[in-house]
């Protein structure tokens, strides 16, 4: 589905990602984790069109899009959830979820991605004519991931999904990722620095250090991996 080929990327001279490949199938959860400025987010920034690649390839669903910008990225079906939610805080709860569904036509379509959007989130539909801005940073965050969820996107990307969000609302957001899987078959890609939930929930999943990939396999595996708990885990 996605294939990531010798990927590398910079930031004037520093190098952000080296050589990275990393192959998508079409179902499940992927966890990309690691320290604070090992490339996580880069990753993302590149995927999403937000950064240049400065070597190597991005192929999705057989089109190669290295080179395209972040609207032609949504319409190929790629949606992403940001770092920092990035939700416009100024207009409404509905307003916001709009804005997600911007590449679609039929109103019809649109009404029931918001439908759908709710029943994931229903403290979105209490809130639904409230300013954006007004919401607490767990129910920005359940914006964020429902107004990615508004293209009809067949990958979801989520950068950081847990970042600053109290424990209740940690466990709230990472079960829902899985429900939504769960209904939608939608795969997704979660990058994270909190290490334990992204694998707890992973199907498979990539250790980045410094921008090169040093470790892969499955949740189960790299929860188990005496090296990721010494270095993530805390152990």
């Amino acid at each position: 589905m996605l294939s990531i080929e010798h990927l590398s990327c910079h930031y004037g001279v520093i190098q952000a990602l080296n050589d990275v490949t990393i192959n998508i199938e079409k179902k499940g959860i992927y966890a990309i984790i690691g320290a604070n400025g090992a490339g996580k987010s880069s990753l993302i920034n590149v995927l999403s069109g937000l950064v240049p690649a400065s070597s190597g390839k991005v192929v999705f669903e057989g089109k190669e899009i290295t080179d395209l910008q972040p609207h032609e990225i949504i319409k190929t079906g790629i949606s992403v959830c940001p770092e920092g939610r990035k939700i416009f805080k100024s207009v409404s709860v509905y307003e916001n979820l709009l804005a997600g569904a911007y590449t679609l036509k039929d109103k019809g379509e649109i009404q029931k991605n918001v439908e759908m959007v709710y029943e994931f989130f229903p403290r979105l539909s209490e809130r639904r004519k409230q300013l954006a801005g007004t919401l607490s940073g767990g129910e920005q965050q359940m914006l964020a991931i429902g107004r990615a969820l508004m293209s009809n996107p067949r990958l979801l990307l989520l950068d950081e999904p847990s970042m600053g969000l109290a424990p209740n609302l940690i466990d709230f957001v990472f079960d829902t990722v899985v429900k939504i899987y769960e209904e939608t078959e939608l795969p997704s890609i979660i990058v994270e620095q909190n290490s334990e939930m992204a694998l707890s929930i992973a199907d498979y999943a990539y250790v980045l250090e410094v921008g090169h990939l040093t470790m892969e396999g499955t949740g189960e595996e790299l929860l188990a991996s005496d090296e990721v708990q010494k270095k993530y885990l805390g152990a």
